[in-house]
């Protein structure tokens, strides 16, 4: 499944579905209802939108397909055919839930039908700003007869960048864990590559080995709208858990990208500012603090925490305070044993806590160093020891370490 944010100007849907068909069928009187007759009171967007491309080489007539696109549905889930080959769905109810549910059906019924090839977007359109903004909630794809999701997942990881700069990732949420109060607190929003050679890929590292930085701000822009996103999504039905977006130092360097990101960060609700959180990740360790205070300007005021990724223990940490910062975070290097590891900790922990700055301690993959952490007096946590990139972001719940061990010894 794949998540991508789209702009608030204008959106491209996989295989030239053209959004202008997506902007007429909100009201158009050529939509039909599963049954073939005229519904009364045409649907109204803002709601979800489903659009199903099938091989134009297959050899079923369009009614045979548009008969299978209707099995499932509702006499009030309006369907357009566009030409002979696709079909827009317009869903009765504005749930993205129920919406994703009856994606989910109708993907197992034509995998089913054995028809042929395929590829489904399911997006979810309001309006904000007087535009219509389109968010991609889930797809998926049949492959051709005899070619194997390795396959596809090979091309993918090997078309990481497209000619036009843009990506081929899905957005992923990384579980981020409050070891000392034992509570799976928040999400980091994630780009991500599955099933590559490398293992999985996420973060800066689905840019392959690009250092552009209009691509980096790319990124960085797509991931804070998806988090935003997200929340204005799952916040009226009491979401309680914390999404974390990260911003490139390397973005915040470029006035022109940094005004952007601000921007962006002044358009979020004040209802909404008590769940998001951003962390600024990937800073030189010769940055002078002067340097990093003037390139973090102004972002605290929009979110409710701030976390700077220090390069090194030996970065200074108590400056951080006096740049809106509410935690400082480590990424556990992949090289060094659990005792330097718990060295290097101890003297972040320290300084932090003479700051009066949390500490967050990123990519743990050993419950064991997570629960040493936590007797320093660590704070947060994320890592492979929690599980992977999930799919979706889930409510704030009680995780404790009892809880990750019986799942581990169950795994």
């Amino acid at each position: 499944m794949h998540f991508e944010t789209e702009n608030d100007v204008e959106t491209t849907m996989r295989e030239d579905i053209l959004m202008s068909d997506i902007d007429n069928a909100a009201d158009d009187t050529r939509f039909k209802d599963s049954t073939n007759t005229r519904a009364s009171e045409p649907q109204k967007l803002p709601g979800q939108v489903l659009s199903i491309v099938f091989d134009q080489e297959m050899q079923s007539s369009a009614s045979d397909l548009e008969r299978i696109v209707a099995a499932d549905l509702t006499p009030w889930d309006l369907i357009l055919p566009v030409g002979s080959d696709r079909f827009l769905i317009l869903f009765d109810r504005d749930d993205v839930d129920t919406a994703a549910s009856k994606h989910k059906i109708l993907t197992q019924r034509i995998e089913a039908a054995d028809i042929g090839p395929f590829q489904s977007q399911l997006v979810d359109i309001r309006p904000r700003g007087g535009k219509l903004v389109r968010t991609v909630i889930g797809e998926s794809a049949a492959p051709a007869h005899g070619q194997s999701a390795e396959t596809d997942n090979e091309i993918s990881a090997k078309s990481t960048i497209c000619a036009d700069g843009n990506t081929d990732y899905e957005v992923g949420y990384a579980p981020m864990w409050n070891i000392r109060n034992e509570v799976l607190m928040g999400y980091a929003v994630l780009p991500v590559i599955r099933n590559t050679q490398e293992g999985d890929l996420y973060g800066r590292k689905v840019l392959g080995a690009s250092n552009h930085p209009e691509q980096l701000y790319a990124l960085d822009t797509q991931m804070l709208k998806t988090q935003i996103e997200t929340a204005e999504t799952l916040l009226p039905k009491n979401f309680t858990s914390l999404l974390v977006s990260q911003i490139h130092f390397d973005t915040l360097s470029s006035s022109t990208s940094r005004k952007t990101i601000l921007e962006i960060a002044k358009k979020i609700p004040p209802y909404m500012k008590g769940n998001l959180m951003a962390s600024i990740v990937d800073i030189p360790s010769s940055t002078p603090s002067s340097t990093l205070a003037q390139r973090m300007s102004g972002l605290s005021e929009y979110f409710r925490a701030v976390s700077i990724t220090i390069p090194s223990s030996d970065f200074p940490i108590a400056p951080c305070a006096a740049m809106g910062a509410t935690s400082v975070s480590y990424r556990i290097p992949a090289d060094l044993s659990n005792a330097a590891i718990v060295a290097e900790a101890r003297k972040i922990i320290g300084a932090a806590k003479s700051a009066k700055l949390l500490t967050v301690f990123e990519e743990v993959s050993d419950l064991n160093l997570a629960v040493a952490l936590k007797k320093l007096g660590g704070v947060f946590i994320t890592g492979t020891c929690l599980g992977g990139i999930e799919q979706t972001p889930g409510n704030m719940k009680q995780l404790t370490v009892k809880d990750l061990q019986d799942r581990s010894q169950a795994a």
